[in-house]
């Protein structure tokens, strides 16, 4: 029986065309990030377009919470590719880890920007601003590192997702709650309850592990900072899985590659719902107080293993379709996904300095910011706020597919 690697062999990514289901399933995630950007009214939008609320003792995942961790996956998905082209190029690890780290810096600054483009109107910068983390500021930190593991021995990758969920598991389970009370306040609801393996319980040792139980001070500003740790070393060994995905897939381009690809999602999918089942906000489930709920907050083990299973599904059925039986090339996710990154810089700047900064008139008489205005006006002549709302959407989506298909035919895909 032929044994297969999951290292990458010298001519990988050469030797193959370019996987078109890559570029498809980039476009799927960043307009569905834009898409729950815009979801506003509950009563309109069905439930799974808004994220679980951060303090919900129950926790869980909508389709809004993977979204992130997809995006994840998918840059995780295009190393195998990237380090292999440098390679070709005589560029050493050495060389790979050093751009990789440019990279990571330059999403990091863009991320600061987008933070102080919501907030600079109504307070001073300060150079907190760039020890503030967001979703561009964790994918830098999370790319470089899943970079920094790629250029390892290929046993070295599985080693390092398994390592980083297992240590994950271990600081949400080993400390006590009553350690744990006695050095961070609750945040939890009033009627929330309290104990081990709660809510409270897990957002205290999350306050611990980023240093928020202290007092404010320049050392607390510092070492706070590296607390997003929770966040993207489980984001890095997210990603870390889509190059796995995406080099296996890229070297078994057969039904049967894809049919393992298949089943490996599916077993993901199923431990993460097992690691949860039956969570109940009392703590506690089907493994007893190991039990861990699905929680973006908290990056938890069965929340990464939930987004990395689906992702991988995800992945291979936009191969199947387009990669291995090519009934069609999905261009029209493709123009969003070969200029991903610039369309979310710029439609989250545009949102955060037009949107809601610009003033209209409204049919009360009142003034408001231009997307309250498109919402109240679009209301007031259709009498329903459904058609509002996703009047509102679709028009934010058409508009930044058309910016992006402007620069799709001509050829022009802005990258980091």
């Amino acid at each position: 029986m032929e044994k297969r690697s999951l290292q990458e062999p010298d001519d990988f990514g050469k030797t193959h065309e370019r996987m078109l289901s890559l570029d498809a399933f980039r476009g799927f995630v960043i307009g569905s990030m834009l898409l729950v950007n815009m979801t506003w009214n509950e009563s309109v939008f069905p439930q799974q377009f808004f994220h679980v609320p951060w303090n919900d003792p129950q926790q869980g995942a909508t389709f809004a919470d993977l979204v992130f961790p997809w995006f994840l996956f998918i840059a995780g998905a295009s190393i195998p590719f990237s380090i292999a082209s440098r390679r070709r190029r005589g560029i050493s690890h050495t060389g790979i880890v050093v751009s990789a780290a440019k990279r990571a810096v330059t999403l990091y600054l863009l991320g600061v920007l987008l933070t102080v483009a919501g907030s600079a109107y109504t307070q001073p910068l300060s150079w907190n601003n760039l020890l503030q983390w967001n979703i561009l500021q964790l994918i830098g930190a999370a790319y470089f590192i899943a970079v920094c593991i790629w250029c390892l021995p290929s046993c070295w990758r599985i080693g390092f997702v398994v390592l980083i969920l297992a240590i994950r598991w271990i600081t949400m389970m080993v400390p006590s709650w009553e350690a744990a009370s006695a050095l961070a306040e609750t945040r939890a609801p009033t009627d929330a309850p309290m104990g081990p393996h709660t809510w409270a319980h897990f957002d205290a040792l999350r306050q611990i592990y980023s240093f928020e139980h202290l007092k404010p001070s320049y050392w607390k500003t510092f070492f706070s900072w590296f607390g997003a740790s929770q966040e993207y070393l489980p984001g890095a060994a997210i990603a870390v899985l889509g190059g796995l995905t995406s080099s296996f897939l890229a070297t078994n381009r057969t039904f049967r590659g894809a049919s393992r690809v298949v089943l490996t999602g599916s077993t993901i999918v199923l431990v993460s719902f097992l690691l949860q089942y039956d969570y109940v906000p009392t703590g506690g489930g089907i493994l007893g107080d190991f039990t861990i709920p699905f929680s973006k907050w908290f990056f938890s083990p069965a929340y990464c293993l939930l987004a990395a299973g689906t992702a991988m599904l995800l992945f291979v059925g936009f191969f199947v379709v387009i990669d291995l039986y090519h009934w069609t090339t999905a261009w029209w996710l493709r123009v969003w996904g070969m200029n991903a990154l610039a369309l979310y810089v710029a439609a989250e700047v545009t949102f955060k300095m037009v949107l809601t900064k610009w003033l209209v008139r409204l049919p009360d008489g009142e003034s408001d910011s231009l997307a309250a205005g498109f919402l109240a006006w679009t209301e007031h002549a259709t009498g329903s706020a459904a058609v509002a709302g996703w009047s509102f959407v679709l028009s934010w989506l058409a508009i930044w597919w058309l910016a992006c298909w402007w620069f799709y035919r001509r050829g022009i895909f802005i990258r980091v």
